[in-house]
């Protein structure tokens, strides 16, 4: 049976992990039990949403130190990544054929081993970087494809909607990236509002995805864009010179992001949220 390029990091990943593939847990974080945990296990960990940033951080910073100098620890990494990977390919590939659905996942791949390589590990929010770049690289892929398509059905590729990621959603995107790395959304957080906000996913749809409650995911939704919401007017207050002291701001200045995109004033009801 032929399988996907995920499929074969995915199988190479779970036969190596229990063996070669492991992290002392105190030695890690605080907050891990003082043994050995396989990186099959705490990509668990990585995923559960009670997970602290600070955790998630901590083991993604021993992964990719490791993932730099070993191939079996690069394998290890894109299998801590595999979640990410995974729907990044999903999101960008509907529609496609089997080909251009192929060379997306190896985009996807090349473009998670490049940041691997590549990124600053003392960085907060190590995760949700890499889920920006790798979706980013997905859906350049998806352009790619389509174009393609395009100029042999017509000759030329202005005749069809790319789906390409545009400019404001892209300076959306970077913002929640800098909310992550400042501490004021989690992963998790962020990911949802990108979601449903930025790729137009209903919370309807994503509790079906995810099992979570429908309820759950709007009032989390809703305290993750207050907490934003804060956090950006002070960017501004700052940017306007209205900081004291050089208080720091909760997030630091990004591109601008039409504040539309991200949220909505009547985001939610405190009743019922909003389905949207």
């Amino acid at each position: 049976m032929n399988l996907s390029l995920l499929s074969e990091i995915e199988s190479g990943f779970v036969a190596m992990a229990p063996a070669h593939l492991s992290l002392h847990g105190a030695h890690v974080h605080p907050l891990l039990e003082e043994r050995t945990y396989s990186l099959y296990e705490l990509r668990g960990v990585l995923v559960a949403q009670a997970t602290p940033n600070q955790l998630r951080d901590a083991v993604w910073r021993h992964t990719i130190r490791r993932a730099r100098l070993s191939q079996d620890w690069m394998v290890g990494a894109l299998g801590l990544a595999m979640p990410m990977l995974r729907s990044a390919v999903r999101q960008a590939s509907r529609g496609l054929d089997k080909d251009s659905a192929e060379s997306l996942e190896a985009e996807v791949v090349t473009a998670a081993i490049r940041q691997i390589r590549v990124v600053t590990v003392e960085h907060s929010g190590l995760g949700y970087f890499l889920l920006c770049r790798v979706r980013r690289a997905a859906m350049g892929e998806r352009k790619r494809a389509v174009a393609t398509v395009a100029r042999q059905v017509w000759g030329r590729a202005q005749e069809v909607d790319f789906e390409a990621v545009p400019d404001a959603a892209r300076s959306c995107e970077s913002v929640l990236e800098a909310a992550v790395r400042a501490g004021t959304l989690s992963a998790g957080e962020a990911e949802l509002i990108a979601r449903t906000r930025l790729e137009g996913v209903s919370l309807v749809a994503l509790s079906t995805e995810t099992g979570a409650a429908y309820k759950t995911l709007a009032k989390r939704r809703q305290r993750a864009e207050a907490r934003l919401a804060t956090a950006l007017r002070s960017v501004r207050t700052h940017a306007l010179g209205g900081g004291q002291g050089g208080a720091t701001s909760p997030v630091s200045p990004t591109p601008v992001c039409p504040s539309g995109r991200l949220f909505r004033r009547e985001a939610s009801n405190s009743g019922w949220p909003l389905a949207s």
